[in-house]
């Protein structure tokens, strides 16, 4: 491999490991205090979708959830989507919950976090909401 080559491999190799190590250190945090994040997915016929849906950390880790929506039907045909919040983009895949006592979990920090609103929308709902963590992804 000649100089050009090794430097540009060698620049490759670095941008990926930091791309990785940042999203392993992924700080939820600062998204605790937001009220609101947006979700981008795409239709099925391949048009953006743009939802704003409320957000909730437990044990560092970033959760949302939904009923059945278009959105979520975009998820499990795709769970590469972006997230827009602060200011910035961030490239996320979105994993479906399954552990009971996490779900109960998530569902006790929406509550504890968007009180009375959350119970009221609880009550319109038909059935138990999709809970969703949101997990950085590295390209």
């Amino acid at each position: 491999m000649t100089g050009r080559g090794a430097r540009a491999a060698l620049g490759v190799a670095l941008s990926v490991l930091m791309t990785a190590a940042s999203a392993a250190a992924f700080d939820w945090e600062p998204f605790a205090e937001s009220d609101v994040i947006r979700i981008l997915t795409h239709d099925e016929d391949g048009d953006l979708r743009d939802t704003k849906v409320w957000v909730a950390v437990v044990d560092g880790a970033g959760y949302v959830r939904t009923s059945a929506s278009r959105w979520l039907e975009n998820i499990e045909r795709n769970p590469q989507v972006e997230v827009v919040a602060r200011g910035q983009r961030y490239l996320m895949r979105a994993e479906r919950v399954s552990d009971a006592r996490l779900t109960e979990r998530v569902e006790a920090a929406f509550k504890e976090k968007y009180g009375l609103l959350q119970r009221i929308m609880s009550l319109l709902r038909f059935r138990e909401p999709t809970v969703l963590r949101l997990v950085p992804r590295s390209v």
